[in-house]
């Protein structure tokens, strides 16, 4: 059964996107990913992405959101396969310095900080990004706008 999860997409005043930056248990290997996390069950995909904002960043007000992505996906993490169906929220925010606030034991192990990217830098990196297209994606985001309605982004 899939997982239903929120990403965000949160951009400060400069177009930069905040990623976490996490090692993977089973291999050892560090990947940078959005913000967010399962949509439990009764809540909102909003009530989720503010509660995720608040649990991995300190975020306390999570700005209002544009829903621009939605999708599939499939990936391995932790030596399991995960499948998810994700909704990608764009919200623009204040510059901040993240603070951790509410992991739970897994994530205190897993979290290794954060760090604010430009569409560019994600496109040129060679660090291990999720999902492997987020530059290209970000880069037209920015550049044409939100969607009207959810682009599917189906892995």
């Amino acid at each position: 059964m899939k997982r239903h999860s929120v990403k965000l997409i949160l951009l400060d005043p400069d177009d930069r996107m905040l990623l976490a930056n996490g090692v993977d248990p089973a291999t050892g290997l560090s990947h940078w990913y959005p913000v967010g996390g399962g949509v439990e069950a009764g809540e909102t995909v909003h009530a989720a992405a503010a509660r995720e904002a608040w649990e991995e960043t300190g975020l306390t007000q999570l700005p209002d959101s544009t829903h621009v992505w939605s999708g599939d996906a499939v990936y391995e993490y932790a030596g399991k396969t995960v499948e998810v169906h994700e909704d990608w929220l764009l919200v623009r925010t204040s510059h901040f310095e993240p603070e951790a606030t509410q992991l739970s034991e897994f994530e205190q192990t897993s979290l290794q900080g954060f760090r604010w990217w430009t569409a560019s830098d994600l496109e040129s990196t060679n660090a291990s990004v999720y999902p492997p297209d987020l530059g290209v994606r970000l880069t037209r985001l920015l550049s044409d706008g939100p969607p009207d309605a959810p682009t599917d982004v189906s892995r």
